[in-house]
């Protein structure tokens, strides 16, 4: 039915690319055609493809930034079929395979699609071993072996539908829910994402190899000081902390209640110093924009200034036995190397 399809996958540790690649695989496609999604490096489709393929993860019940700036580059669609496979994050408890929760992030990527002339033949999220390890541990290998056998049946469910000539659109619930959770959502999108780029650090035994800067799909790892340094760009991939050949990538946990004392503590002093004021200064969009710089700048202040301290060997070692994260097990997609997740 499909002459030449095409897979766009947005990936941290191989679960999208996987999800794209079954689903591929089941149209019959030995070599499938698979492009990743990185910052300053759209993959655009080919006039000759004629069923696109999009597979991402989700991030707060919704779609992440750059995978809705990807969608605004693509040329117009002009009735090029296309098929959104969010990925979310499942587990297994007690032998019993629990889902994610994609939200909106399927149906947002959907309506823009279409808005762009794309005929979107299937919306449907498929779990993945969750692999946000920056807040618990990676699923072990029998876990994610059977919640990934479960993806890839899936997914070739969805190419079967799709080459018969039906639609495959499902997750109605979820999307209701996330539309209730909307408000969370953006403040995730736009402030909570951020401050859990500052959480991140390079502990102790990092060598410097710079693997971390080089895979980043969003380009959010600088150096500095001769030590990876987390930007606000980052969105909690996890690819670095997965992919580090030390594990020397970690989580500070300490960090998070230094940024609540230096930076929600003096805002609430803020806040009440300016009650004094018109009520637009306090409250309204104007006091949301102080007290969002107010936190954002603080957060940027007290991470640069931590950077600095962890040079000091014994600093970045005390850090990193404090973490959460330096007892955690690390995950990769079940069957993804390196060079999957980072594709020229």
């Amino acid at each position: 039915m499909y002459a030449k399809p095409a897979a766009f996958f947005l990936t941290g540790t191989g679960n999208s690319h996987q999800v794209a690649k079954w689903f591929l695989q089941g149209l019959g496609q030995q070599l499938p055609e698979l492009h990743q999604i990185k910052e300053n490096q759209p993959a655009l489709p080919t006039p000759e493809n004629d069923l696109l393929v999009f597979s991402y993860p989700t991030h707060g019940f919704a779609a992440p930034w750059l995978m809705l700036k990807h969608i605004f580059r693509l040329p117009r669609g002009n009735g090029v079929h296309a098929v959104v496979l969010p990925t979310r994050g499942g587990t297994r408890l007690f032998g019993v395979p629990l889902p994610g929760m994609e939200g909106t992030a399927g149906y947002l990527v959907a309506l823009l699609l279409w808005l762009r002339g794309y005929a979107v033949r299937a919306v449907s999220a498929v779990d993945m071993p969750s692999n946000w390890t920056a807040m618990h541990p990676g699923i072990n290998s029998v876990n994610a072996s059977v919640i990934a056998n479960r993806g890839e049946a899936k997914a070739k469910r969805i190419s079967r539908e799709i080459l018969a000539g039906h639609t495959f659109y499902n997750g109605f619930i979820p999307l209701f829910l996330g539309i209730l959770l909307a408000q969370l959502s953006l403040m995730y999108l736009i402030i909570g994402q951020l401050l859990l780029a500052k959480l991140f650090f390079a502990a102790d035994n990092c060598t410097g190899c710079g693997l971390c800067r080089k895979i980043c799909p969003k380009q959010a790892i600088g150096l500095l000081a001769g030590r990876p340094y987390w930007t606000y760009s980052c969105d909690s991939c996890m690819a670095c902390m997965n992919f580090c050949p030390e594990q020397a990538v970690q989580v500070s946990s300490p960090s998070l209640l230094l940024f609540c004392c230096l930076s929600v503590v003096p805002l609430a002093a803020l806040s009440t110093a300016a009650s004094g004021y018109p009520a637009a200064w306090h409250a309204g969009m104007l006091g949301f924009a102080v007290e969002y710089a107010f936190i954002l700048v603080s957060a940027a202040l007290i991470y640069l200034l931590l950077h600095h301290i962890l040079r000091l060997k014994p600093a970045a070692a005390l850090l990193a036995t404090l973490s959460h994260t330096k007892y955690f097990r690390r995950y990769r997609s079940p069957g993804v190397s390196l060079p999957d997740i980072n594709k020229p």
